[in-house]
């Protein structure tokens, strides 16, 4: 059977989505996800199912534990109340219900699950956040000396910069090489990696680019730029979707409790 891949919804509180489009109306938040992420999942073999924002984290429960893997994908910036730091100026919009919600739902399936985990850009901030770890709030005046990796007019598929990749990782197993062209859509960063992750691709200014769990066979796997939008392009990148399309199909049982569900809360 093909393997069951949840995917976090993008949420919006401002109701601009829906009435430039004509189906919405006026205060009435939206919850939306990138067509680029389904059918990445879908030409990997997997079958996408969209994950939606509760206010009760436990309301997916019926549906996490039917999961094979998940993907924690792109969106807004992090509150940083979530890493213990004030708003710096270049913070951008913030949606503090995805915030609450997402850090809970990656705690869990940190702690209490063995489900493969892809995390994209903000998907890789959030897994950074949720295990004690901090974000450079807006690069272009934390890090001004570094290159621009925020570019948001341009070909979403163009590799803008390259990226070394450490070899005893699973980013290098995936991707066959020490160095690949990624492109660029981000103007926050890992400042700090989270507890119990390793970096093991970088930008060439520093920024970390992929990181991954240190935990030896489960597949916790998250990069900063956007494969989704180049894998239509560009097969070089395409490979990270098989991967975990590949994990996914060995979760067998979806949940699993393990020892000790407090080690990263």
């Amino acid at each position: 059977m093909k393997p069951l891949i949840g995917i976090c919804a993008n949420y919006l509180s401002d109701d601009a989505v829906g009435i430039s489009a004509g189906i919405g109306a006026k205060n009435q938040e939206w919850q939306l996800l990138a067509d680029d992420y389904i059918v990445a999942i879908e030409r990997a073999g997997g079958v996408p199912v969209i994950l939606p924002i509760t206010e009760d984290i436990e309301t997916l429960t019926p549906l996490l534990q039917k999961l094979d893997g998940i993907l924690f994908s792109g969106g807004s910036d992090i509150d940083p109340y979530f890493y213990e730091e004030y708003p710096k100026f270049g913070l951008g919009a913030i949606e503090p219900k995805r915030d609450v919600h997402e850090v809970r739902l990656a705690r869990k399936v940190l702690s209490e699950m063995t489900i493969p985990v892809l995390g994209i850009c903000r998907g890789m901030q959030l897994l950074t956040v949720a295990t004690g770890g901090k974000l450079y709030q807006d690069l272009a005046s934390q890090k001004p000396d570094g290159i621009n990796h925020s570019v948001p007019k341009s070909i979403r598929h163009h590799g803008f910069h390259p990226v070394r990749i450490e070899i005893s990782s699973i980013l290098y197993d995936i991707f066959q090489g020490e160095e690949l062209r990624v492109n660029s859509f981000h103007h926050q960063a890992v400042k700090e990696l989270g507890k119990g992750f390793k970096a093991t691709m970088i930008a060439p200014d520093g920024i970390i680019e992929g990181m991954e769990w240190e935990e030896p066979n489960r597949f916790v796997v998250a990069v900063q730029w956007h494969p989704e939008m180049m894998e239509a392009q560009v097969d070089t990148v395409r490979p990270i979707f098989n991967a975990l399309i590949e994990a996914s199909k060995m979760t067998g049982v979806a949940i699993e409790l393990l020892p000790s569900a407090e080690t990263i809360a």
